[in-house]
């Protein structure tokens, strides 16, 4: 049979199995999706680098190309495997995880698209940069709402590599560092080559390359935050949406706690105990089963993981975090217009319920990572004076009192709970992300005259992501806390198990948080006056510092002033923090 009677058979063969789905052509790629709805198209599991793995771990990604010289037809109508990680099933998981979902409206005609193409959003997934999956965001009733309000948009959702294989750290990484390999932030350097594949690629689906909002949630958006204090966005999106933007600061790769995370894990990798080589070295000749076993022996789940504080976030490096992100200045212009916001009660996901002291307050505080990155003893002994000081402070500003607690606004309630864990919920929220929103919008973004939007997620029907959730939270004890706001942002209130039942506020709410979202993505500004009927949001500025309150009840603008005294302490100084 000649090849030209074998690519025949063979694509029969295959519309005969997948049907006749809609289909895009890329080099000598085409990419055979599938209908997830009436008005949409979806193709998932796209390269967009090689897959890192043999000579390729633990390295930065490497682009995909589509010139193979033979015309190769690709099963697009499913989404691809995460990344190595602990929250789903080791079937699900792969090292060859760099890919993207892609959902587009249906019947798109090039002509149609006003003859440049579509806006386009591009999803990073929060999980603390230890979990999350492209697969878990369906961006079916987001694509359908774009249609539905005359607006069409693309939405993508792309794959970074995770814990150890995409943050590695210790003094053996920082070696291989120093000698010249970009071995540190790789899920960072993932990020970046997503956007650069948009750049080249996003045509081809009907989408313009020069229309790219990206947004994030958590760790999604501290991705983009970094990128944008670097300059490493620059030419990549015009917009970005950062969603509880925050946490855990970045911290040197050769620190005791980097050290102690990477040694903790070599740890559990027997086959790399006695080697002659470097532990990265070790790492690139081991299979990828013995890597994912490494995962769950070293016990790198969520729950577990960010209550003891994190440690495999983003580090310091020499270009992409150089220095403490609050020392960072933003080229003029980078980006053209953000939104940013945090929910109500942010910390109250991590705050152990348990707690009835001031023990997690000092923890929090007084577990800041050096400052400078390389302090030396006499330094560090002088930040701690400083942090003693600030806990004293932060007890007095803060004080034992539940009505000022968090969850805000529920008055003299415990819940059942020590009054403490109020107040340590309260303090987390305003100093890992409250103080973070303001100081970015007032210190960093208006000054590189990016325009802002900010807002405040408050709606009481709110439910967390229960992948995120730490045992069995007192019910009321949560608030509108820690990732709450995704499934308003993504239009799957009806289809999440978590959500018990959807209200008609919350889902109007939705409809409303969707339009702003979709608006912005194509006009850089919330308020196009399509869709869903919703308050105008206010630009965010150095005379006017207002936000919009997202509450189905009442979503309205507010101005940004509350806890004023509080907030404002903790953004003295945020390098003290290690911020």
């Amino acid at each position: 049979m000649t090849p030209a009677l074998l690519l025949l058979f063979a694509f029969s063969t295959w519309t005969s199995v997948f049907g006749a789905g809609p289909t895009v052509s890329i080099g000598d790629f085409m990419f055979v999706g599938r209908q997830t709805s009436e008005n949409v198209e979806f193709f998932g599991g796209v390269p967009f680098a090689e897959p890192p793995i043999d000579n390729l771990r633990l390295k930065p990604p490497v682009l995909k190309t589509f010139s193979s010289g033979q015309h190769i037809v690709f099963n697009a109508t499913q989404f691809g495997p995460s990344c190595v990680q602990t929250l789903v099933p080791v079937d699900e998981v792969s090292e060859d995880c760099l890919s993207l979902s892609i959902f587009r409206p249906a019947n798109l005609e090039l002509d149609q698209a006003k003859g440049d193409g579509l806006a386009v959003m591009v999803w990073f997934y929060g999980g603390g940069f230890i979990v999350g999956s492209s697969s878990m965001y369906d961006g079916t009733p987001l694509v359908n709402r774009s249609v539905f309000r005359g607006t069409p948009t693309i939405f993508v959702a792309a794959n970074y590599r995770l814990g150890p294989l995409g943050f590695p750290r210790g003094d053996d990484v920082a070696r291989e560092a120093a000698a010249g390999s970009r071995v540190l932030n790789l899920g960072l350097q993932d990020n970046i080559a997503a956007l650069q594949w948009i750049q080249k690629h996003i045509a081809s689906f009907g989408g313009n390359p020069s229309k790219v909002t990206v947004f994030g949630e958590s760790a999604g958006a501290r991705a983009i935050e970094v990128l944008l204090l670097s300059n490493q966005i620059q030419g990549l999106a015009r917009g970005a949406i950062m969603e509880s933007t925050g946490g855990t600061p970045p911290i040197s790769a050769t620190s005791s706690t980097a050290n102690a995370a990477w040694d903790n894990f070599m740890a559990v990798l027997p086959q790399c105990a006695n080697t002659s080589g470097t532990n990265v070295e070790c790492i690139r000749h081991l299979k990828t089963s013995e890597l994912i076993e490494g995962f769950i022996n070293d016990r790198i789940f969520f729950n577990a993981t960010i209550s003891a504080g994190n440690p495999w976030g983003p580090t310091l490096d020499d270009d992409i975090i150089p220095s403490f992100p609050s020392t960072l200045k933003p080229d003029h212009g980078v980006l053209e217009a953000v939104i940013i916001g945090c929910n109500k009660d942010e910390a109250t996901l991590f705050t152990v319920q348990t707690v009835n002291s001031t023990q997690a307050i000092s923890d929090k505080i007084l577990g800041s990572p050096p400052s400078p990155p390389d302090a030396s003893p006499s330094q560090r002994k002088v930040q701690l004076q400083k942090l003693h000081h600030i806990l004293e402070e932060t007890l007095a500003l803060y004080p034992n009192i539940p009505s000022l607690g968090s969850p805000f606004d529920t008055g003299n309630e415990t819940f059942g709970l020590d009054p403490e864990y109020k107040r340590s919920a309260a303090v987390s929220t305003d100093m890992g992300f409250q103080a973070e929103r303001r100081f970015h919008i007032n210190h960093q973004l208006l000054p590189a005259g990016i325009s802002a939007f900010s807002y405040l997620f408050t709606d009481p029907d709110a439910v967390p992501v229960q992948d995120f959730v730490t045992g069995m939270p007192v019910p009321g004890s949560l608030g509108a806390t820690h990732s709450s706001e995704i499934f308003y942002v993504f239009g799957t209130l009806a289809e999440r198990p978590e959500v018990k039942e959807v209200t008609p506020t919350a889902a109007k709410l939705s409809d409303m948080m969707m339009d702003y979202w979709i608006s912005f993505a194509n006009t850089l500004n919330p308020n196009d006056g399509k869709g869903s009927t919703r308050p105008n949001w206010p630009e965010y500025t150095s005379n006017r510092q207002e936000l919009m309150q997202l509450n189905g009840h009442n979503t309205t603008a507010i101005k940004d002033d509350f806890r004023e005294r509080q907030i404002a302490f903790f953004n003295r100084d945020p390098t003290v923090f290690g911020y």
